[in-house]
């Protein structure tokens, strides 16, 4: 049997093509732009109900319309959209309509069967329907009867349909919304009574009033309190109060029509990080309601709004002027220790379309294209400032740049610690003239520091479980006649350096560090050094395991240069489609030849008007081709599978946007090591005290503004041990008085839940 010829048809965008094999089964193909959306079996309703579900949630299609095209009726279309939001996709295919009841025989009729069953329990069905019949003279059939006999018990054991528990789901939303987090509101903030103290104390201050509407409704959501899944980030509050995070970038201009201004942009940026949500394309995942209380606003920025005001902040060029004064609050808040410096760099993998100077990936250990992170940090760890350039730019450059820096903050004579690529005689001699410098002895090996003998170590040190021995001397180094030339000098650079030379006790082996200072003890340089290998390089370690340090707001870090391509899925189907219109033509054309034929032998007016139909039918059809075959030009033969999945691409790098984001990392790390300062006095264990905070910031909780003070009520903590801490740590914050940096200028007030929101009854005892 041969195959029926394919149909067409046009409802709204939509062309709906149908076509059937050999075999006579048919197949339904949806096409909107050319490109199939949907494909059914017109004989198989669960594959219609699907396809209209489809249709509908995935472009933007009426019910009305789903239903024509898939040939159901609007209601039905509307059902299945409900049940499956409900109950799942399995429960759209499921039939649960039941028997229908007896509504044919009311009345009279039903009355008098219903004597009979009481009358002759032991009668069978047809004994009863006959004898009804026979009474009233009409015919009545055995299962109406059986329906009858038993409707009471299908009433007391009847299960719950569909539309019993889609309005069984609605009354528990609305139960949920309504009920639940009231009492638990009412729960938090008035049973606890070091709670009910702070609020009926701040309510005697005067409630901020709003200047615009956004406001307002902040406002009002605040008064009334609820739960925000943010409310332990509201502690880094602390940090941007203690630094004046508006006054420090108070240099960017704000654009009057721009709803969000760069406070709200930096300050997203800075949430973000600190709540470790690793891009701006991952903020799309967060409710930006319960974000925006973090910075003062009713709403915070969606991510599109981000980039494309990050992009205007950056043509600025204020990120110099903005970390220079986040580094000099630093020092006057003396939140950084003078006495020395570290100086590293951390290499930035580039991942965009953009051509870039490669450096050297210590990691991988190989040269790739990128860019270089230079942090300038103090003797535990705490970032002052840092640098991102371009490889091209030498490291000697950069620790002259840092040394011009720090003078410029007001520390006279810095000392700075540097590893073996900042290494130069003729680099020591300039350097030498404005800062004191500690680094390692490059070129002078084994050999050369074998012939000093016991005698010329005069000190021991301990220093991370290990013991050495420490000896100084003087030291005249030079470098050689080619280096000079090399960079157009004519003679050779030569200094004198202070020599100290460090063994390790258990394996004997020694190494040198050259320095120009002669003040410090030996004992003092050696351990400037040996914290290069310590907190100094820990920062950048801490940094990528918290924050994704590598991140470029300029482009997707996951999408790679070589992205792997696959074949276009959809120009098969649409080359499937062509080849079926183009045999349906051939058969108008036939057909057209065969009237004509008929109609040349003898005429007939009938046959003129099934031409113009033909004809007609055969011009729709080959327009249908030529716009399948202008689509298919335009599909790429070729797609990159990440665009396939992710729909993004990649964009340019700029540096100015990565200095701006690093910028809010180390301050969201400086925040992290503030926090951790104070946390230390309420937790003794060293072993989990950042995981511990990190638990405690990132924790979801209550909030309820009273007066000008926003009460904080984070959720229950079941350690017994850190629920203390974290009470303690509350304590000690809410003697800071901090106050919220951004719009809204509210007091912050820190507390931990007595009870489990849902706990067991081990936890109810466990309660303090």
């Amino acid at each position: 049997m041969d195959a029926i010829s394919p149909k067409l048809r046009r409802i709204g965008g939509f062309r709906i093509f149908t076509e059937s094999n050999i075999y006579g089964q048919e197949r339904t193909t949806v096409y909107l732009d050319h490109v199939p959306v949907a494909q059914f079996d017109p004989e198989n309703l669960n594959e219609r109900k699907l396809a209209a579900v489809e249709l509908v949630e995935r472009h933007n299609c009426s019910q009305t319309i789903s239903g024509k095209i898939c040939g159901l009726h609007r209601n039905t279309v509307f059902k299945a959209l409900r049940i499956k939001k409900v109950l799942g996709v399995e429960a759209v295919f499921e039939d649960n309509r039941g028997p229908n009841g007896p509504s044919k025989y009311i009345g009279e009729l039903r009355s008098h069967i219903k004597h009979l069953l009481r009358k002759h329990p032991d009668w069978t069905d047809q004994q009863v329907a006959d004898q009804t019949a026979a009474d009233f003279s009409i015919k009545v059939s055995r299962s109406s009867v059986a329906r009858i006999r038993t409707e009471n018990k299908y009433k007391q054991h009847e299960t719950l349909n569909k539309a019993e528990l889609i309005r069984m789901a609605e009354e528990a939303d609305e139960i949920a919304r309504c009920r639940f987090d009231r009492k638990q509101l009412q729960f938090n903030f008035m049973y606890d009574e070091d709670i009910r103290e702070d609020i009926e104390e701040s309510s005697q201050d005067q409630t901020p009033k709003p200047g615009k509407r956004s406001e307002k409704c902040l406002l009002d959501r605040l008064r009334e309190g609820e739960r925000c899944n943010f409310s332990g980030a509201l502690m880094h509050h602390f940090f941007l109060s203690e630094i004046g995070f508006s006054n420090i970038i108070s240099p960017l201009n704000n654009v009057l029509s721009a709803t969000y201004g760069p406070v709200d942009i930096l300050g997203s940026c800075f949430f973000s990080v600190v709540l470790g949500i690793p891009s701006i394309e991952s903020l799309k995942l967060v409710n930006s309601s319960e974000f925006g209380i973090l910075l003062g606003i009713n709403r915070a920025p969606d991510k599109e709004t981000i980039r494309e005001r990050l992009t205007d902040i950056a043509g600025q060029y204020k990120s110099s002027e903005m970390i220079d004064g986040f580094a000099e609050v630093l020092l006057e808040r003396d939140f950084i220790d003078r006495g020395v410096f570290f100086i590293d760099g951390h290499f930035l993998p580039y991942y965009g379309l953009n051509v870039i100077t490669k450096g050297y990936h210590t990691v991988r250990r190989l040269a790739m294209r990128g860019n270089e992170l230079y942090a300038i940090t103090d003797r535990q760890g705490r970032v002052l400032f840092f640098f991102t350039e371009s490889n091209e730019i030498d490291f000697r450059p950069i620790i002259h740049r840092c040394a011009q820096k720090l003078i410029s903050y007001g520390i006279p004579r810095p000392i700075l610690v540097f590893d073996r690529g900042g290494y130069g005689i003729h680099f020591f001699s300039e350097l030498d003239e404005t800062s004191d410098f500690i680094t390692w002895a490059k070129y002078l090996g084994d050999k050369a520091l074998s012939h000093f003998d016991d005698s010329f170590f005069t000190v021991c040190l301990m220093y991370n479980g290990k013991k050495y021995r420490i000896g100084a001397t003087s030291r005249i180094v030079s470098e050689s006649e080619q280096t000079a030339k090399k960079d157009g000098r004519s003679k050779a650079a030569s200094m004198k350096v202070r020599l100290v030379v460090l063994e390790n006790i258990e394996t004997k082996k020694r190494i040198g560090i050259y320095t120009n200072n002669e003040d410090k003890p030996v004992h003092f340089i050696a351990q400037y050094m040996l914290s290069r290998w310590g907190d100094s390089e820990n920062v950048f370690k801490k940094m990528m395991a918290r924050f994704n340090l590598n991140y470029h707001p300029g482009y997707d870090i996951k999408e790679l240069e070589n992205q792997p391509l696959v074949e276009n899925p959809d120009i098969p189907i649409i080359k499937k489609a062509i080849r079926a219109l183009n045999k349906d033509v051939e058969e108008l054309e036939k057909d057209i030849l065969v009237i004509e034929a008929k109609q040349h032998r003898r005429s007939d007016k009938r046959r003129i008007v099934k031409r113009s139909e033909l004809e007609k039918e055969l011009a729709q059809k080959m327009e249908y081709i030529s716009d399948f075959k202008q689509k298919l030009t335009q599909l790429p033969e070729k797609l990159s599978i990440i665009e396939i999945l992710k729909g993004k691409k990649v964009s340019r790098c700029d540096l100015e946007k990565k200095r701006l984001y690093d910028l809010v990392q180390f301050m969201a790390y400086n925040s992290r090591e503030r926090l951790a300062e104070i946390f230390r006095t309420c937790y003794d264990d060293p072993r989990d005290g950042f995981q511990v905070l990190d638990m405690i910031t990132g924790r979801a909780g209550y909030i309820k503004l009273s007066g000008q003070t926003l009460i904080v009520v984070l959720d229950w903590i079941e350690s017994k041990k850190q629920r203390k801490a974290a009470k303690k740590f509350c304590r000690l914050l809410n003697q800071e008085d901090i106050k919220m940096e951004g719009h809204m200028n509210l007091k912050l007030s820190f507390h931990i839940s007595r009870y489990p929101i849902h706990g067991s009854t081990r936890q109810m005892h466990n309660l303090i």
